[in-house]
Formats: structure tokens, C-alpha cells, sequence
């Protein structure tokens, strides 16, 4: 049976040349033999607010979180709204990722979290980042990226410049001491 890294980490690795992953962490969102998808959780975009999102959506001003930053989500579907949250609130189409977090892409639930109806805890992202069949799994035997299990306070608790560090720092690796040549024993 495969082994499939839906609901885990992905970080960049320091020597990672690809600008739009560089200090990333992804978490992944689904994961199968035919596709990978997942959200940049550190990456918030430069002066863009859930209270303006919701404007130029047609949701009008939130009566709360309208100073939320939202997250570049990766380079794909850049037009295309994505929301992270906390499982206790999902709608019919919300797609589980564990016993902790869902993704939900219908924009009711901008609405919902804008009015206070919404889930506790939430990402909104702006694209996701994707990988076809192997691509994922060819990009980790090239050691572009390291896997780390769900933390569920590093994605909600962790100051969003400090993610993709303090992962590194959970696995006991200092980013100084990694060669920028990869190979594989």
C-alpha cells in the first residue's frame, strides 16, 4: 500500500531555488496516486486583509477578523480562495484532512468567518500548490523538501515568520549545519 502524506508537513529545504517555496511549509491537503495539493501556511500576502477580500468578493465588511492577513497559498489557482480551519465547523463540501483540520474552498465560509459564525481557528489562502502523479514523491527523493507530522500549533500558534524555523528547530536540525548538496545514500 502507498504511503500517502495527507494531513503532514512539508518544509522547504534551506537550499530550495525555487523562490515561491523558499522558507515555505506546506500542509498538505490531499494526497494520492494521481495528485498531491496543500497550502502554504507562512506566507502571508503583502498588504491583503480579510476585510478587503471580502469587499472585493461581494461578502461587504466583516463584523469580525477583518484584520486577518490572508496567505499566498501557492502558485496555482492564485484567484482561487482556500480556507484552512478547524474541523468543528464544515460545510457539505469541506474536505477533511484529520481529526483536526479541514479545507473548505466555498466562499460561504469567508462569509461565515466574517460575520463570527465561522471556525475557531483559519487560514485564508489565495492558490494552493499541487504536484502530479509522482511529482511530489520525485521531489522528496531529490531532498527538496523534509516531512514532519501535523502540528497543530505550529499552523495556528506559531508567529507566521517563525514557522518554517521552529519546524526545523522541533526535528532537532539546525538549517546552519545542512549541506546545500543533496544526494541520497
Amino acid at each position: 500500500m502507498a504511503n500517502y502524506l495527507a494531513g503532514q508537513m512539508l518544509i522547504a529545504m534551506p537550499q530550495m531555488d525555487d523562490k515561491r517555496f523558499r522558507n515555505s511549509v506546506i500542509l498538505i491537503c490531499s494526497h494520492d496516486s494521481d495528485a498531491a495539493m496543500g497550502l502554504i501556511i507562512n506566507q502571508p500576502m503583502d498588504g491583503l486583509y480579510l476585510d478587503e477580500l471580502a469587499e472585493q468578493i461581494g461578502i461587504g465588511t466583516p463584523r469580525f477578523c477583518g484584520d486577518v492577513p490572508i496567505f499566498n497559498g501557492g502558485p496555482v489557482e492564485q484567484s482561487r480562495g482556500m480556507v484552512l480551519h478547524s474541523s468543528e465547523h464544515v460545510l457539505p463540501d469541506t474536505i477533511t484532512i484529520n481529526d483536526r483540520m479541514a479545507m473548505t474552498s466555498n466562499i460561504k465560509i469567508i462569509a461565515e468567518i466574517a460575520n463570527g459564525h465561522g471556525p475557531t481557528d483559519f487560514i485564508v489562502a489565495l492558490g494552493h500548490a499541487s504536484w502530479s502523479a509522482g511529482q511530489l514523491e520525485d521531489e522528496l527523493r531529490s531532498n527538496v523538501w523534509l516531512t514532519m507530522p501535523f502540528q497543530e500549533d505550529l499552523i495556528f500558534g506559531e508567529p507566521m515568520g517563525g514557522i518554517w524555523s521552529s519546524c526545523y528547530s522541533r526535528m532537532g536540525i539546525s538549517t546552519a549545519h545542512i549541506s546545500p548538496f543533496s544526494g541520497n545514500a
